[in-house]
């Protein structure tokens, strides 16, 4: 596949809202938005990919009773109509049934809102925490805000596990092991454990720069520059603070010593202004 051109484009679908001071120890009591945000790829092979699916109708839907609706009144959430994540696509003449693999970062209801609007996708995830969230109540399920709701009734039927493919060197600071997603190691799913037990970055080429797409593992690129961690009242939302702490200093190395990489959080609102409906042609 060297050399076959991949389009990419970073989408703004939904936002919630928190202090800054959440995201970053020393920020401002200052609620502000969060963005979350969604990556769409061309692959040659793949067809159209989803990095996530941010939120979606079915969050609302998800979260109308007790005790799941305490999850939109903790993260209070807005989908203006038109980032909904469907109309985004049509504005770019794709179907829905287009979509051809969705790449799940993480199963927090922000990041996979909009799985059921895609019925012809195939899922890529981590094993890991899917089956420790199932095998979890409704209210255990609820604090690591997996809500079940929100996944297709077919998705074991239609999901890869990243930890089956075949593992390789990134070439990356910090990370050495990788999982080819698309066999040609164009998709380099990178492991980024702590917020969640288990957690997908994704590494692609963009031209002559690559992009690392890291999910949760920062919420702020100023955290990651200034190495702030998030507030100590986080602990009690991660899977895995030392885990947490690791990642996050691993990515903060790396964006010193390697600045051609674009680091990509999916809700960073300044990383939003600076990549935000910018179309890439990135090369496998």
């Amino acid at each position: 596949m060297a050399g076959q051109p991949i389009s990419f484009d970073l989408l703004r679908v939904g936002h919630c809202t928190h202090p800054e001071c959440v995201a970053m120890r020393g920020g401002r009591f200052k609620s502000i938005e969060f963005p979350a945000l969604v990556g769409l790829m061309r692959h040659p092979s793949l067809g159209y990919v989803l990095y996530d699916t941010g939120y979606s109708r079915h969050f609302w839907e998800a979260t109308r009773t007790f005790p799941e609706c305490l999850y939109r009144m903790i993260t209070p959430p807005a989908l203006p109509p038109e980032e909904e994540l469907i109309h985004q696509l049509e504005q770019r003449n794709i179907r829905p049934e287009q979509i051809g693999s969705i790449i799940i970062s993480h199963f927090h209801a922000d990041h996979v809102a909009g799985l059921r609007d895609f019925p012809k996708a195939r899922f890529i995830a981590t094993r890991d925490e899917f089956r420790e969230m199932r095998g979890k109540g409704r209210v255990a399920r609820l604090r690591g805000a997996f809500l079940t709701k929100l996944l297709p009734d077919d998705f074991e039927s239609r999901v890869s596990w990243a930890e089956d493919q075949p593992v390789v060197d990134p070439g990356l600071v910090g990370f050495n092991e990788a999982y080819d997603l698309a066999g040609d190691a164009s998709l380099l799913g990178i492991p980024l454990p702590g917020h969640a037990r288990s957690q997908l970055g994704l590494l692609f080429r963009a031209g002559e720069r690559r992009t690392f797409l890291i999910g949760d593992a920062c919420w702020q690129m100023e955290a990651l520059e200034r190495g702030k961690l998030p507030s100590r009242v986080t602990k009690l939302l991660f899977a895995d603070n030392r885990r947490y702490a690791d990642t996050f200093f691993r990515l903060a190395d790396l964006h010193r010593s390697d600045p051609a990489v674009t680091i990509i959080p999916s809700h960073c609102a300044t990383t939003w202004r600076r990549h935000g409906n910018s179309r890439q042609v990135v090369h496998a």
